[in-house]
């Protein structure tokens, strides 16, 4: 990815996670009812959602360490 002719480095990893085929079925339906673009970005609002509402100090402490604010993506 260029900027202003520097080069930026991407700043994703991935995760892979078997799902029984009901659940995988079960998110598409979702997904196709809802505001998510695709499973992708389901799972990845159901991550950020799980560690607001389990471990809000995890969060609060990612956003002071990367200068973001909370509205930010994640």
């Amino acid at each position: 990815m260029f900027n202003s002719g520097i080069t930026m480095e991407k700043q994703e990893s991935v995760i892979a996670a078997r799902v029984p085929k009901t659940l995988k079925e079960l998110i598409a339906e979702f997904v196709k009812q809802d505001t998510h673009m695709n499973e992708s970005d389901f799972v990845r609002d159901a991550i950020r959602e799980k560690i607001r509402r389990e471990a809000p100090h995890l969060y609060t402490k990612l956003f002071q360490q990367k200068g973001l604010q909370k509205n930010d993506s994640v």
